[in-house]
């Protein structure tokens, strides 16, 4: 099983005398997450890693605007999972069927002319539920 050190707000949380880690379903919700808010381009050595969702702020909202938003839902989570896959493959013992994002069930948009709020639920691998929101504004 494999873990990150837990978030909250974009800051570390303590834990007592140290720091708390999330595994599982908490870390596969917490990487989805983040994957959703971080702009895409940030990480210069995974220039997959992170989304365009704050682009669709400020622009015309009309028909195609939901379905591009949830586009660019399944491309940044069809990147994690493609990250996971490979992962998986080169070693595959450090992962639980918790953590592992088997398919993209639901994908819930909202979009105001200065806010992107997008819901996301999956299922993992080992048939469990996971859920993620996010909201980007000005």
């Amino acid at each position: 099983m494999t873990f990150s050190l837990a978030l909250q707000n974009g800051d570390l949380v303590q834990r007592g005398s140290s720091l708390a880690i999330v595994s599982g379903i908490e870390k596969l919700e917490q990487d989805m997450s983040l994957w959703l808010t971080e702009r895409l381009g940030v990480d210069r050595f995974h220039p997959r890693y992170g989304s365009v969702l704050p682009n669709f702020i400020g622009g015309v909202i009309d028909l195609t605007t939901q379905s591009r938003v949830q586009g660019e839902v399944d491309r940044v989570l069809g990147n994690y999972q493609a990250i996971q896959n490979l992962a998986l493959q080169n070693n595959p013992q450090i992962f639980s069927f918790e953590e592992l994002l088997n398919a993209l069930t639901a994908v819930d948009v909202g979009i105001t002319y200065d806010t992107v709020s997008v819901a996301v639920s999956v299922t993992t691998g080992s048939g469990a539920t996971a859920t993620t929101s996010t909201t980007s504004s000005v």
